[in-house]
């Protein structure tokens, strides 16, 4: 299917309104990319623990509204009527900056199957391998295979902190464990404690889309007896402690966690976090510190840190 790729260069200030205006129009989804927004500032830096720098840096000053419509529709009619909004925004006061608009045709067949050609079997820690469905593989002796295609929720297994939390797991899980999983995404991290022996693992997620995810690959890797998945926040799901708690989130909310997480804990169990950029890891390890946990081990990949604990 091919697709009208519309750029609209503007200011701050006049985002809102044509973003609403736009919407307003029929179309919807719009991109802004805003180098100005206080939302990059320092200050919110806690807004921005799932990101590296290098999302939220810019190659551009100008704010950039992005949209995509069919190329069925007629371009020039809806240029046309996107300067026409300008136009009114502008007669209202609001600085609109430039108000250039670009456009070309994109074919989203260019894309749409496109990464799978980058996304293959790869293993995370010294046993678990993700392997996608459509991809052939020969498991070495020791390779444990979780076999899940990547989706919306977070978690194909390739970002650092998945692999940081999988490698922990692998050091400690036992086959008369029971774990918990905060913030399950996609389930991987479920799905290896299961797979490498867990008697029990419950995942919980706040978002619909991931508790789905992770039904479809506890179904997909046969573990059903093992896994289950619940929606809900945090820890309410719970009903008894856990020998293993492994919350791949970010780091305000683990610090926030950390008062009552212990509650859930076995007294020999663990407690693994990560979602942890770099600058936070220390507001992270004061607070399990003030919470009556100790540091087992410390990992740090990239931006990245990684961090398992004992009551």
């Amino acid at each position: 299917m091919k697709w009208y790729k519309i750029e609209i260069k503007t200011e701050t200030e006049a985002v809102d309104v044509l973003t609403y205006l736009l919407e307003e129009s029929g179309i919807e989804g719009a991109v802004v990319e805003d180098p100005n927004d206080p939302m990059f500032d320092e200050r919110y830096k806690g807004d921005w623990d799932y990101s590296e720098e290098t999302a939220r840096t810019f190659d551009h000053e100008d704010v950039v509204v992005r949209v995509f419509v069919e190329a069925s529709e007629k371009i020039e009619e809806i240029v046309l009527n996107i300067k026409q909004m300008i136009g009114n925004i502008a007669s209202n006061g609001l600085n609109t900056g430039s108000g250039v608009i670009t456009y070309d045709i994109v074919d989203d067949s260019a894309w749409k199957d496109k990464w799978k050609e980058y996304f293959k079997p790869f293993k995370i820690g010294d046993r678990i391998v993700i392997k996608p469905s459509w991809e052939a593989y020969s498991p070495d002796l020791n390779d444990i295979v979780i076999e899940m295609d990547p989706g919306s929720a977070f978690g194909s297994g390739t970002h650092e902190t998945t692999s940081m939390c999988v490698k922990l797991i692998e050091k400690v899980v036992k086959p008369e464990h029971t774990v918990y999983d905060i913030g399950c995404g996609t389930g991987i991290l479920g799905l290896a404690a299961a797979k490498l022996g867990a008697k029990t693992v419950l995942g919980v997620d706040i978002a619909e889309e991931a508790v789905i995810a992770t039904k479809e690959n506890i179904e997909k890797n046969n573990l059903e007896a093992v896994m289950n998945v619940q929606l809900g926040s945090l820890t309410e799901e719970f009903n008894g402690k856990a020998d293993i708690i492994v919350a791949n989130i970010m780091a305000d909310i683990i610090i926030g966690m950390n008062e009552t997480i212990g509650d859930f804990i076995s007294d020999d169990g663990y407690y693994i976090v990560s979602g942890i950029v770099n600058g936070r890891e220390n507001d992270v390890l004061a607070s399990l510190n003030a919470h009556g946990f100790k540091v087992i081990e410390h990992l740090h990949e990239g931006e990245w840190h990684g961090i398992m604990v004992t009551k």
